[in-house]
């Protein structure tokens, strides 16, 4: 199961009221951070469900992050920490290697993930 950042290219609007967007993602894809500052979840997670609450911690995690400066991306790249990652079929080449969108060996994954279990 994946939770990446999504792929708009779209300047980063953040308000402090993030909006739950329900619709449909890629395979594979629970829900992405986007940068118009919703939140879109897969119609296949249950409200209120442990999933839910995941989900949800997870991607504000990218959320602050990206407010704060320190994640950003476009269709073919991510920022992360001032550095400059390619994307390309689903790929990053990250910090880590090249790893899959989504993968926890990525430092901005490896962070939200750990705020799941706050």
């Amino acid at each position: 199961m994946a939770f990446k950042l999504g792929r708009e290219s779209r300047n980063f609007k953040h308000s402090g009221n993030v909006k739950l967007v329900r619709t449909p993602l890629e395979k594979g894809t629970v829900a992405e951070a986007r940068n118009d500052g919703s939140i879109a979840v897969s119609p296949h997670v249950k409200p209120g469900s442990k999933l839910m609450t995941r989900v949800v911690k997870h991607e504000m995690k990218h959320m602050r992050d990206m407010e704060d400066g320190r994640a950003a991306y476009g269709d073919n790249w991510l920022m992360w920490d001032g550095n400059i990652y390619l994307r390309k079929n689903g790929m990053i080449d990250g910090p880590a290697g090249r790893l899959p969108e989504g993968h926890p060996n990525h430092p901005w994954e490896a962070e939200a993930i750990a705020a799941e279990k706050q």
